[in-house]
């Protein structure tokens, strides 16, 4: 916490990746995350190819093609450029992701580590910490990247990714106690300039891994609960369910990672990410409609690049519960009329509407 002078557990640890030079923290951190990538899109692979989500045994596919096939990036031109594993696709697409995930894992790690894009006043972690927390959420943009995958191929977030994120994220936060972007409850309301800062509950310190615990859960729970509102309240409305369920266990994963104030944050970007990548999205993979899962991964990796400067200036709203509370009404108010308004639209011109903008997880 802010202005503790107490000893850090961790604090004598080797792991600090602020004594690497830029060039090549960001050159090791390209080839880490080729090599993500390529596994992610591997898992995902396998997951979807599941008799009852393909007819075609890619899975088999992967593991009975030549072994220098697998090696990210080098493996599509061993192959001459044609898709690799016998015909699974994991040619051209497989490529990008891997190239993708490698420039994610380099920008991300300069961006947290060099342009300090996640640092908040009240929240101080030890280096140790600090550079095991980039190692974290290197691990959640790795999951989301293989949610992403079997999301755009089989309309489908499997639990293998949710379930396990979950759990990840919460042993993770529980053990460290020091992972968080921002603490279970700070409220800069009660801070006076020059004479106190804002209130942080005492307890957050001195059970720091219990306060690590119960801020990944918080932030799973509020990500579950606003997935299900708008999935339950879009069935009532429009007669179908505008998200699907591996939408639900997404951000509940994405929350025990970020907590739940950024949880709400990737919550409210996500559609404008929709907006935005939609178009590209269309074009690569041909798709009549989109899941709803990459702009949600799409929105979790804006926050993480910009939580230094959206914390400042929403910071007065996450600690004011009553602001919270109309926030919250005026958000589902607003819901309700754009559901409405779309049920109209659908009795109006048919079912197509629906059909062409439909979320199917």
């Amino acid at each position: 916490m802010a202005g503790l002078d107490r000893k850090r557990i961790g604090s004598g640890m080797a792991l600090n990746f602020e004594t690497i030079r830029p060039e090549v923290l960001a050159a090791e951190f390209f080839v880490v995350g080729t090599v993500a990538g390529g596994l992610a899109n591997l898992w995902a692979i396998g997951l979807t190819a599941r008799p009852e989500l393909n007819s075609r045994n890619e899975a088999g596919d992967v593991w009975s093609s030549p072994w220098y096939q697998l090696i990210p990036i080098l493996g599509y031109f061993f192959s001459f450029g044609r898709n690799r594993l016998h015909g699974t696709p994991v040619g051209l697409r497989g490529l990008f992701v891997e190239l993708a995930t490698g420039l994610l894992f380099a920008a991300y790690v300069l961006a947290a580590v060099r342009f300090n894009c996640q640092q908040v006043p009240e929240v101080r972690p030890d280096d140790f910490w600090r550079s095991a927390r980039v190692l974290c959420h290197l691990a959640l943009i790795t999951l989301l990247v293989a949610a992403t995958a079997t999301d755009l191929r089989k309309f489908v977030i499997p639990d293998q990714i949710t379930i396990p994120g979950m759990i990840l994220g919460v042993l993770a936060a529980t053990l460290s106690g020091q992972l968080q972007i921002e603490h279970l409850w700070v409220d800069w309301n009660q801070e006076v300039p020059g004479i106190r800062g804002p209130y942080i509950p005492d307890w957050l310190d001195a059970h720091r891994h219990w306060h690590g615990m119960a801020w990944s859960i918080a932030g799973s729970l509020v990500g579950a609960g606003l997935t299900l509102f708008v999935r339950r309240l879009s069935g009532l409305i429009l007669g179908r369910e505008a998200l699907g369920f591996g939408d639900v266990t997404l951000l509940a994963m994405i929350g025990t990672f970020v907590g739940w104030q950024a949880t709400v944050a990737v919550f409210v970007v996500a559609p404008l990410c929709g907006i935005v990548c939609s178009l590209p999205v269309r074009f690569f993979t041909r798709k009549a409609y989109l899941p709803y899962g990459p702009f949600l991964a799409a929105a979790t990796i804006v926050v993480l690049f910009s939580w230094k400067w959206l914390w400042p200036s929403t910071r007065l709203v996450f600690g004011h519960p009553q602001s919270l509370a109309f926030l919250g009404a005026a958000a589902a108010g607003t819901l309700v009329i754009l559901l409405l308004i779309l049920r109209i639209y659908q009795a109006r011109f048919g079912a197509s509407i629906i059909d062409e903008i439909r979320f199917d997880d």
